[in-house]
């Protein structure tokens, strides 16, 4: 592909910045989409992390710069505020390679979460040879899910779908549902309408990350109720 062309793409996946809020001392977050995913990702999960409290939320192409991206977090990283990496399908590939090279700058990542990075995604060129799977070292804790049910974003091998951390202290939780929970690519990241969640999806995947996003310096995030810890969850250090 031509760099006029990368360069086209690229403007077309310009970031969908938030309004300017003074004041606001909770995480920046940076939200990365998939192939194709952009809509997806801001009439769900990109608008319901904004409506839940979450002032700093920017959501990113998986073609976009990884300079870019680790730019933009690095900018409050000197203010104390927590950075957070959320990456969907391809875009989980890409939030991967930004919290690699924040670790090459000396950049603390409180929270990475992957969802469906994985399956077809691999065939990608730009994706080939690249290990998503192992936690980069400046990062806190990694949240991974993937769906057996997934025919996009899963890796046949159960193994490859698992995240591995690169330290002791560092928490890394691996969220699997299984092919009879019937969880499709889309339902992983699907929050509106409320009766076409996934009841699982909601408890483990939802309700998870706004769990930790709560727990973070400053956040203001509304966090959903705490839930049991799922068969399906496997911390890996």
């Amino acid at each position: 592909m031509g760099s006029k062309h990368i360069s086209l793409i690229q403007r077309l996946q310009a970031p969908d910045r938030p309004k300017k809020s003074s004041g606001y001392s909770g995480p920046r977050v940076a939200v990365i989409y998939g192939f194709m995913a952009r809509q997806l990702m801001q009439r769900h999960l990109l608008h319901y992390l904004r409506s839940r409290g979450l002032s700093d939320v920017t959501m990113y192409g998986h073609l976009h710069s990884v300079d870019s991206i680790s730019d933009d977090l690095q900018a409050v990283s000197s203010e104390g505020r927590s950075l957070v990496i959320l990456g969907y399908s391809q875009g989980g590939f890409q939030a991967v390679k930004v919290a690699r090279e924040l670790e090459r700058r000396g950049v603390a990542v409180a929270l990475l979460v992957s969802i469906a990075a994985g399956g077809l995604g691999r065939v990608f060129p730009g994706r080939w040879g690249f290990d998503p799977r192992t936690v980069p070292t400046n990062v806190d804790v990694c949240l991974n899910f993937f769906s057996k049910g997934d025919l996009l974003g899963c890796d046949r091998r159960h193994q490859m779908n698992e995240a591995v951390g690169s330290r002791a202290s560092q928490r890394v939780e691996n969220h699997m549902f299984h092919a009879h929970e019937g969880v499709s690519h889309i339902d992983l990241v699907r929050c509106y309408p409320e009766n076409e969640i996934k009841p699982a999806v909601r408890t483990h995947v939802i309700e998870r990350i706004m769990t930790e996003l709560g727990g973070l310096k400053g956040s203001g995030a509304q966090p959903g109720a705490q839930a049991d810890s799922p068969a399906f969850c496997r911390p890996t250090t």
